[in-house]
């Protein structure tokens, strides 16, 4: 039977352990918080690689453009010059199908040129508002991020301190108080030892207890619920 001296070790045990049970949970949370953050935090950097990956696209495409355009031209600038020379004329119909071909290609690779202009211009304009949000974006993450990391840091500190004071307190109780707590403890959720209350009920299941066992609570014994199997005590 579990005496008072024992009783009041045990509640201290199992306070210690409901408080490191919630510990251990709220690490758990913030670790789940920690790696969403941090996957947020990546979508916000491919985003902006990706906006940057666009520009450099329409950049690429702008510069080959432009080197096909000057060929052009340089094409018309040669058939120009070999037009002046030429004496036969076949050979004459033949240049002038020849700087048509390139004066076409001039048209549509300038047309070609002004549309990839227009729409880096576009997307430099898209990127410049974006970036703006996604800097905000990205600072309000890192901070909800350090934040969680020294909440997660602090509690790791205070669960590392109770499990400390458990061990030690563990070594003051006696056995067979500690054998009886444990046993309740591998079938039911803590706490495993609680007061009678209000209208002689059970402190954990709820349930009325028959007279006979709320007189014993009163008087000062420990009882078990007979629908939860808890130990029950007055607190005075």
């Amino acid at each position: 039977m579990i005496e008072k001296e024992e009783l009041k070790l045990l509640l201290n045990l199992q306070e210690l352990e409901i408080n490191i049970k919630k510990l251990e949970k709220l690490t758990q949370k913030l670790t789940q918080e920690d790696v969403e953050l941090r996957k947020q935090l990546a979508q916000v950097e491919q985003e902006e690689a990706m906006l940057l990956l666009e520009l450099k696209k329409l950049d690429d495409e702008i510069r080959q453009t432009s080197q096909e355009l000057s060929i052009c031209m340089e094409g018309i600038k040669r058939a120009e010059e070999r037009l002046n020379k030429v004496k036969k004329a076949q050979e004459y119909k033949a240049l002038l199908r020849e700087k048509a071909r390139y004066e076409d290609c001039v048209i549509k690779l300038k047309d070609q040129l002004k549309l990839l202009q227009t729409e880096k211009k576009q997307k430099e304009q898209t990127y410049t508002k974006q970036k703006k949000n996604l800097e905000v974006k990205y600072r309000d993450l890192k901070e909800k991020l350090e934040d969680i990391s020294l909440e997660s840091e602090l509690t790791k500190r205070n669960l590392e301190q109770l499990k400390q004071e458990r061990f030690k307190l563990i070594n003051r109780i006696p056995k067979h108080a500690l054998k009886e707590y444990e046993n309740l403890k591998s079938s039911l959720e803590l706490p495993v030892i609680v007061p009678v209350v209000s209208f002689g009920a059970c402190g954990g299941c709820g349930m009325k207890l028959p007279s006979s066992l709320y007189s014993k609570v009163m008087l000062g014994e420990l009882v078990i619920c007979p629908n939860c199997t808890r130990i029950i005590y007055y607190e005075a």
